[in-house]
C-alpha cells in the first residue's frame, strides 16, 4: 500500500470521505484530491503539515514512504529527500533553556549552524529569516512532540500574525512555544498550550503589557519521527 493509499484510508476512517476532511482542514477539496492522486513528493509542504495535522498523526515531513522495510523493525521509513541544502543558525539547547536572553537568533555571530536538505524547509528553504531549535516541553505535545526539530522564522509584529499560529516567544518566566491568538475586541494577547496535559494553562497579556513580551517568530516547520 503506497502512502497516498494510507492517507485516504485513514482520511475515510476518520471523516467519512475527502470532501469532508477537506473542509475540516480548510484546505480546498481539489488540493487534497490533486494530493492523493499525483502523490506527496508533488505537494506544497504546508499542504503536507495541514493533512497530518488534520489527521493527528506525528510525521510533518511526509514526503516519500520508502518501500522498503528496516530489517530490524516493522515500522516504515520515512524518508526526506533533496539534492540542495542550506545552513542555519542552530540553538541546540531547547528553547525552554531561555539560550535567547540577551542574543538576536538571527543573526550569525558566535551561534552554531545546521546544515537542513531543502526538501525538510520546502518553501522557507535558504530564508535568512530562519533559525532553527528544537522543542524541550510537553506543552504542544498534541502536535508537536518533545525534542521535535523546529524552524523559527521571524516577525516584527503580534498584528502579523494569524489566531492559531504557533510561535515562539520571551516574558519573564523565560521561553515558550504556543499559539498564539489576539482577542482585537478586548485587546488581549493569548498564548495558549496544545497539549495532553492539562497543567499546561493559557498565558493572557493585554495590548499595554504586550512590551513585556518578545514574540520571537513563527513556528513555519516541524519534524518528528512516527
Amino acid at each position: 500500500m503506497t502512502t497516498e493509499e494510507k492517507l485516504k484510508k485513514l482520511i475515510i476512517e476518520k471523516f467519512d470521505n475527502i470532501k469532508a476532511f477537506s473542509e475540516h482542514i480548510d484546505l480546498p477539496y481539489t488540493t487534497v484530491r490533486s494530493i492523493l492522486d499525483r502523490g506527496v513528493l508533488n505537494a506544497k509542504m504546508e499542504n503536507i503539515l495541514k493533512i497530518c495535522d488534520g489527521l493527528g498523526i506525528r510525521a510533518e515531513e511526509l514526503i516519500r514512504e520508502d518501500s522498503k522495510k528496516a530489517s530490524s523493525t516493522n515500522a516504515n521509513i520515512i524518508e526526506l529527500t533533496s539534492d540542495s541544502k542550506h545552513s542555519y543558525n542552530y540553538f541546540d539547547a531547547g528553547l525552554s533553556a531561555g539560550v535567547l536572553t540577551h542574543i538576536d537568533p538571527f543573526m550569525k555571530d558566535d551561534i552554531g549552524q545546521i546544515t537542513l536538505s531543502d526538501a525538510v524547509l520546502g518553501k522557507y528553504a535558504g530564508d535568512r529569516n530562519i533559525f532553527i531549535s528544537y522543542i524541550n516541553g510537553e506543552s504542544m505535545n498534541r502536535i508537536i512532540p518533545n525534542n521535535s526539530l523546529i524552524a523559527v522564522k521571524k516577525y516584527d509584529s503580534f498584528f502579523d500574525l494569524q489566531d492559531g499560529d504557533i510561535v515562539v516567544f520571551q516574558d519573564d518566566s523565560g521561553m515558550a512555544v504556543k499559539r498564539f491568538y489576539n482577542d482585537k475586541n478586548n485587546n488581549i494577547i493569548s498564548f495558549l498550550p496544545d497539549s495532553n496535559y492539562t497543567d499546561f494553562k493559557p498565558i493572557n497579556y493585554s495590548y499595554e503589557n504586550m512590551n513585556q513580551v518578545r514574540i520571537i517568530g513563527k513556528v513555519v516547520v516541524y519534524t518528528v519521527q512516527i
